[in-house]
């Protein structure tokens, strides 16, 4: 199924118009051309002469293009030499049959003055005219059909792209779940024998978490005060386990709640906060998340006291290096160039920090479903 961005460009090639519609209109506009050129010439009372005339001729091209376009479906697609081969063979002898239907009206319409022998000697020129008229239909017809082909194949290629990056950025949400199975299970286990009470209130903390995020990590966008929402609860997770050992605080200017924000995008950072903050050895560990807008900014800064690489001796596994890298990838995916991550280590303290679009948080109802969440920028 097309996604929401690619919608209006199949819209714009599902109306484009007809051959039937461009080959009426044009015809018709060239016998009118024909009427206004010869009408200031004509004799004063041979204004209706004239219109049959030029109807006649342009009806005429109407029906010998009709046949031409049956000719020319066999050529394509093809090579651009073959079709510029046969429009000059095919326009060469539709020329002349034009101008031999036009001496047959001309011979009936004007029985009474009509000459043959007269008339003969302009056969060529005016056999080579029609040629050239046909000429330059055959260009127009084969520059359309090659120019509808080419929007076509960007129309397949543009939906093909964003269907494989669907995918990547679903892949790239998926892969949180077991990235957060694998650390949370390893605190678990960690408390089984320590402090089996802890230990149970730990797995309590688990399913709330995971129930939350079942509901909302399918979800492409969400609500920034919702992502909030599922890091303070990883957070209640760790302190269970951490205690005084941990010490967060979390910094949200107001009237950002409602900004949009890509699914688990805060918490594998607040993760890797943790974790490396624990390994670095200095405790209590001092985790900081700050979020603000600066115009159509959003910045979102993660920051832990502690070293950026833990000790080489570090006690405990120290994840699989999936979270910063999701995070980096699915930036590149969702905003290319207009997204930023940098990280930073200064004054005991590392720093890591996201700057997206400010996008306001909307749930519009899309024509292809009717529960699609879907982002729009923010006005101001």
């Amino acid at each position: 199924m097309p996604s929401v961005r690619l919608q209006p460009m199949l819209r714009r090639l599902a109306s484009a118009p007809s051959f039937w519609s461009v080959q009426l209109g044009g015809w018709g506009l060239y016998a009118l051309l024909l009427i206004v050129t010869f009408l200031p010439i004509s004799a004063a009372d041979g204004e209706m002469r004239l219109v049959l005339a030029k109807g006649a001729r342009a009806a005429y091209g109407l029906l010998i293009t009709s046949l031409m376009r049956l000719c020319y479906r066999p050529l394509f697609p093809g090579t651009f030499r073959r079709q510029a081969v046969w429009s000059m063979v095919a326009s060469a002898a539709f020329g002349c049959l034009w101008m031999g239907l036009g001496e047959l009206w001309a011979s009936w319409y004007y029985s009474e003055t009509y000459r043959w022998m007269e008339h003969r000697r302009s056969f060529p020129r005016y056999a080579l005219d029609y040629a050239v008229t046909l000429l330059g239909w055959s260009g127009l017809y084969f520059g359309i059909k090659h120019a509808r082909a080419w929007r076509l194949e960007r129309e397949r290629a543009l939906r093909a792209d964003t269907l494989a990056q669907e995918a990547r950025l679903a892949s790239l949400r998926h892969q949180m779940h077991p990235h957060f199975l694998f650390n949370a299970l390893t605190s678990v286990r960690a408390l089984i024998a320590e402090d089996p009470a802890r230990a149970r209130r730990m797995v309590t903390e688990m399913a709330d978490f995971l129930r939350f995020s079942l509901q909302k990590g399918d979800a492409p966008q969400v609500p920034l005060e919702e992502e909030l929402a599922m890091v303070r609860s990883y957070l209640s997770i760790e302190s269970v386990r951490f205690e005084e050992k941990l010490d967060v605080r979390l910094s949200v200017m107001p009237s950002t709640e409602q900004l949009s924000i890509p699914a688990f995008l805060i918490q594998p950072l607040v993760d890797n906060a943790v974790k490396h903050g624990m390994a670095s050895g200095e405790l209590p560990v001092r985790v900081r998340v700050d979020v603000a807008r600066e115009q159509d900014v959003l910045r979102i800064r993660v920051a832990n006291s502690g070293r950026w690489a833990p000790p080489a001796n570090a006690p405990e596994p120290q994840g699989t290096g999936t979270g910063l890298r999701n995070v980096r990838e699915r930036l590149a995916q969702l905003f290319q160039e207009r997204a930023h991550l940098s990280s930073e280590e200064k004054d005991g303290w590392v720093h890591i920090t996201i700057e997206i679009p400010a996008v306001a948080w909307s749930p519009i109802i899309t024509e292809e479903s009717h529960d699609v969440p879907v982002a729009r920028l923010a006005g101001g």
